[in-house]
């Protein structure tokens, strides 16, 4: 099934994708044959994704199952890419923009499908699941309701080697080098930067060309992005395209 509407004033295609749903939306300028693909929270601070169709760009997004990034939801962005960058003739590396717990998705995606991933820019990301969900106490629903279901018998004890704990992929990022811009609010609480994204600047330290952040003083979790200030945000994503 599929169905027609628009995206902040942008032709938007929404359709069924094996059993989930699939969201391509369309420049109203020339195309650049570029992909944005929002994994996560679709729909949430689009300023940046608007900014990038203004561009040129295609957005696409596909719902995932878990926020969660575990390997099947992985697995089927891939062959969501396959299609899209197939049927609309787009080129395949895309840019990654995951905010919270989207940042898993970016990274563990790109962990597995470097060959699908030009940059990435990453917002508040949640890159350690011992921290969230994996924090006892206040995220303990989380953990019990959603963790528990898209990591079955994963133990907290468990997450130091676990292939999907985002942090994880940084070796393999680095490998492949891939670009990430990171932004984070110093004042965040909900997913702790000394516990997530200073945990990626460290693993770039020797490859600090790949890793542009970009602090939001005074700031918590939200809002994400550079609040009025997305021109200057895509030009140093599109800076880091391969």
């Amino acid at each position: 099934m599929e169905a027609n509407g628009l995206f902040h004033g942008f032709k938007m295609e929404e359709f069924d994708f094996e059993d989930t749903k699939g969201i391509v939306v369309f420049p109203d300028v020339t195309a650049n044959n570029k992909i944005v693909f929002k994994t996560e929270y679709w729909g949430a601070f689009p300023d940046l994704e608007i900014e990038f169709l203004k561009r040129g760009f295609h957005l696409v997004h596909i719902q995932n199952k878990t926020r969660l990034a575990n390997k099947n939801d992985c697995e089927r962005k891939a062959r969501f890419i396959e299609l899209v960058s197939q049927k609309y003739s787009l080129d395949k590396k895309c840019i990654l923009v995951g905010m919270s717990c989207g940042g898993a998705q970016a990274v563990n995606f790109a962990g597995y499908y470097p060959q699908y991933v030009a940059c990435m820019m990453i917002d508040a990301p949640v890159l350690n699941f011992l921290d969230f969900p994996g924090r006892f106490g206040e995220y303990e629903p989380i953990w019990e309701s959603e963790f528990k279901e898209a990591y079955p018998n994963v133990k907290r004890s468990d997450i130091f080697t676990l292939e999907e704990n985002p942090i994880n992929r940084a070796p393999k990022l680095i490998e492949e080098r891939i670009p990430i811009v990171m932004l984070y609010g110093t004042e965040d609480k909900t997913v702790d930067y000394l516990s997530n994204g200073r945990l990626l600047e460290e693993a770039y330290s020797e490859n600090m060309e790949l890793l542009t952040v970009i602090p939001r003083n005074f700031q918590g979790h939200h809002p994400h992005g550079l609040m009025g200030r997305e021109e200057y945000l895509a030009d140093i994503v599109i800076s880091k395209l391969q």
